[in-house]
Formats: C-alpha cells, structure tokens, sequence
C-alpha cells in the first residue's frame, strides 16, 4: 500500500497446480509467505525464479523477513513509485473465487477499496476469518489501518467454537463471516445471548442465507445488528441491509454505485423480473490482469459491468440476488436456479448447508439433486427433503429428479465458497 506496488495475495491452500497457473499469468518477482508453504510456491514458480522471504518457520538459505527491515545505508535515497493513476491504480491483484473453474486474477483500484460504507470506529475491536486473497480480507485490513480499530489476527481456521472463545476474549464488536460459518455457529451450543454479547454489528456475505438462520442469528445478538451485505471482487462493496423485514434482500446500493437489472439481451427489466445485475461505480474497472478478451466480456463500452449474479428489485428498490447466472439450469425446456431449492432445503431446521447441482439426463435435461449436510445430532430422510421442496415448490421441474445424497461437508475453497463442479462430481460418484 505505501509503495504503490500492486501486490497478488494467493491462498496456500490452494493446490499446486492452481498455484502455478494463477502465478504464471502475474509473474512475480518477491513472493512473501511462511516457511511452512516455501516448497510448495517454490516448486509452483521454478520457471520464474522470483526472491523468497519467509515470514515465519524460516529456512536456511532462504531470506527472511528480518532481513528486510535491517537498515540499510542508501535507505534514505529511496523513492516510492508515483501514484500516476489516481483511483483507477491498481492497489491489488486478488483471485476470484474459482467456484466453477480456475480462478482469475482481478485488478482491485483504489476506487474498489472505497469503505465509507463501513461503519468502524476506534473503539471497535473487529475480527473475519477472511484472508488476504478475499476482498473482505483487504477490508479488513484498510478498516483497522484507518479507522484505529483493534483487528483480531489468527492463523487457526474457523470454527464456531473457536469463534466464540475470541470473542469473549477480545470483547469483539465487529464480526463478518460468509453463510456457511454464520450456519455453523447458530446451532453451536455455546452460542449464546451471553457470549456473543459484545458484538454490535454482525455483516454477513458471500453467499445466499436463509432467512430462519438470519434470524437465530438476530437472536443471538441483543446488543447487535444484523447486516446482509453484497460485493464481489471486481466491483467491491455494493450494497447492505439491516432491515429485518426484508432479510433475504441485500438492500440498498451503496453510495455511488448504480445498477440494473437485464435480460439476455441487455434490454432492462422492471421490477420482480429476474435478470443479470449490472454494475456501474463511475470508474473503469482495472480488468482481468493478462486477460483482455475476459475483461472486455465482463465490462461493456459504456462501463457497466456484468456481475454474472441474478437478482431483481422490488417495488422498495431493494435488491435481491438470486443465483449465478451460469448455475441457470433446464429441465424438460424449463429454467430453474439452483439457490431457489437450496433457499427451500435451508428452512429446514435440520440442514446445516446444502448444495444443488444438475445432473444430466438424456430425456429431460438437468435433474436437480440435493447435496445436504445436516446439522450435528439431526435426522433426516430422502423422502422428508424431497416432500419438503414439493410442498414449497410445486411444479415438476423444480423437484429433485436427481435424488439427495448426505454428507459430512461441502468441498469449498480456502474462503468457505462451495466448489459447484467438485460437488456435482461428488453427486455423480454418490
């Protein structure tokens, strides 16, 4: 950040396949990580031949981050790249999710990190599970380095019992967790009124959420606010809503953001019509980094932006994201989104997370089949879930042709996204 050098934030959890192919396309010259994950990102970048510096567990012969901060005698005369772009400079170059192929490297501009929206304070103690390829990660970061917050720091992956003990440690205020963790941590028996009582604002995003765990949640907090937020990494923040009347729309557009909502044709669509979301912050987008034929696809001449989500507006001009527009499923000639039956699986008390996948059928299409994980100690059949969707969804294209499968967890990314195509595989093998 004080540099003006673009740094590429890349999870080591990610394979070493995936590594090489996301660190071929940046190149990097200076790769920072722990001493833990040098072999992996050394055999990923043999090719390239970047310089090493461990921050931690460090390795003989290898630098390290000490190395850096000794001082220097020339130090003095060194000068900083300029800051020759303003808001369109590209500050970080960060993955995309990688749900449904190989992740992007997506160019965030200063314009992106845009927080205002944010509401910390430096009296706020603020803590996300987020790491530093995930745009909240960066958030994060910007919010505890301008905002004199305290940022609760771990290296231990989530769980809602580790959540909960910081929480009661550090007297948390601020927390943001995706669906799957805030599913997770409502039907925790130590999540309780009195231990999560610090927390004054709770921003969930990242994903759908149905609107029974939004409100076990809202329950939980008698001090708090629940705050239903949606960004992506191309666009940053674009919307949030506290109102829990409407708790399954992601509310109003943020400050300076402008949308619409198109059919396939680019036409708009009125309200309750259900079409791709376009986004226009007044700025060019930064782009794919080395993929100009992507970049151009995802933002038009006239700089909107095309989110691949689908959502509508109501008659209040609230928001609502449906589902991503390259999940739309067929069967029989009839669309249907997958979120649509997962949001209906969720009311079920039972199910902890659950993902629906098409599995292709010669005669019809698409059949829907249900992934679902259920909640520790809960029973569940077939047949309950099945009836469950044709109560609530009660035409047959809808309905699970495919059948249901249990298991103990979704395969996700290092951020907690569910992997649509592992999960479709898994069903298959199933």
């Amino acid at each position: 950040f004080m540099n003006c050098t673009p740094f590429h934030a890349v999870n080591p959890g990610l394979d070493k396949d995936t590594i090489r192919h996301i660190f071929h396309i940046t190149k990097p010259k200076i790769i920072f990580c722990d001493g833990e994950y040098y072999e992996k990102f050394h055999e990923a970048t043999s090719s390239l031949n970047p310089l090493f510096y461990t921050l931690t567990d460090h390795i003989e012969g290898v630098g390290t981050v000490e190395d850096l901060l000794s001082p220097m005698p020339n130090e003095d005369l060194y000068k900083p790249e300029p800051f020759v772009l303003g808001g369109e400079q590209t500050v970080a170059i960060l993955c995309s999710s990688g749900t449904t192929g190989v992740p992007k490297c997506v160019c965030v501009s200063k314009h992106t990190l845009n927080i205002d929206e944010l509401c910390v304070t430096s009296e706020d103690v603020i803590f996300s599970n987020s790491s530093l390829d995930w745009i909240s990660g960066v958030f994060f970061i910007l919010l505890s380095a301008t905002r004199s917050c305290k940022r609760i720091i771990t290296n231990k992956p989530y769980s809602p019992e580790y959540m909960i003990a910081l929480v009661k440690k550090y007297k948390i205020t601020y927390v943001f967790a995706p669906p799957r963790y805030v599913s997770a941590l409502v039907t925790n028996p130590a999540a309780t009124v009195d231990n999560l009582r610090s927390i004054r604002s709770f921003l969930v995003g990242g994903g759908s959420i149905s609107q029974s765990t939004l409100q076990q949640l809202r329950d939980l907090l008698e001090n708090g606010e629940v705050i239903f937020g949606y960004a992506n990494t191309e666009s940053g923040f674009l919307s949030s809503n506290s109102d829990h009347k409407y708790p399954t729309s992601v509310g109003k557009l943020a400050s300076g953001t402008k949308a619409r909502i198109v059919d396939d044709e680019g036409n708009n669509l009125p309200p309750n019509e259900v079409g791709e979301i376009l986004v226009n912050k007044g700025h060019t987008w930064s782009g794919y980094y080395g993929n100009p034929v992507e970049t151009k696809r995802v933002q038009d001449s006239d700089g909107w932006l095309h989110t691949g989500d689908l959502g509508y507006f109501d008659d209040n001009h609230l928001l609502y994201v449906v589902d991503r527009k390259k999940d739309i499923i067929k069967y029989d000639g009839m669309q249907y989104w997958p979120g649509e039956i997962e949001q209906v699986i969720n009311e079920l008390s039972e199910v902890e997370d659950v993902c629906v996948v098409g599995v292709y059928d010669e005669r019809h299409g698409d059949a829907a089949g249900a992934i679902v994980v259920l909640r520790q100690g809960a029973e569940l059949t077939i047949e309950q879930v099945k009836d469950h969707v044709r109560k609530r969804l009660p035409v047959d294209y809808k309905q699970l042709h495919a059948g249901v499968i249990f298991i103990d967890r979704l395969p996700q990314n290092a951020n907690g996204k569910t992997l649509k195509r592992e999960a479709r595989v898994l069903f298959e093998v199933k």
